[in-house]
């Protein structure tokens, strides 16, 4: 089974009830939980779901979503010095802005984890030398 990275509007369209995108990415996440699709995601995804909930105040949605995260299969991993070196290369290297940061980071993330296949529905990744996007 190929594992899949799992970017933060995933989770952030299931959690604010996304009229045009919830439904798929509730079923992504169903994947994971029920054990049919293995999935990674990583603590900068994380924060990054943590902090736009926060800046809605959605803090209700906040304790769901850490309770999802408690009771997940999804594995977690870490952001390191060696990503954000990564990150740094990969945008030198394809000439890309710095805008995309956390996008690069994440793909550095997905390298470092042997991991070459994302959901996520934000058209960067598309950018990105050696990533699949799928949504």
């Amino acid at each position: 089974m190929n594992s899949r990275f799992v970017d933060s509007n995933v989770f952030i369209y299931v959690l604010m009830q996304d009229p045009s995108y919830s439904a798929k990415a509730l079923g992504i996440l169903s994947g994971i939980e029920q054990g049919t699709e293995s999935g990674w995601t990583s603590t900068l995804a994380l924060s990054q779901v943590f902090s736009h909930l926060k800046k809605r105040r959605r803090y209700q949605a906040m304790d769901k979503f850490y309770d999802f995260l408690d009771g997940t299969p999804m594995r977690v991993t870490e952001t390191t010095r060696e990503d954000l070196t990564g990150a740094r290369a990969t945008r030198q290297e394809q000439s890309l802005p710095w805008s995309m940061w956390d996008d690069l980071v994440i793909a550095s993330q997905m390298r470092r984890l042997g991991v070459s296949e994302i959901y996520s529905n934000d058209t960067d990744f598309d950018k990105l030398n050696g990533l699949k996007r799928f949504f």
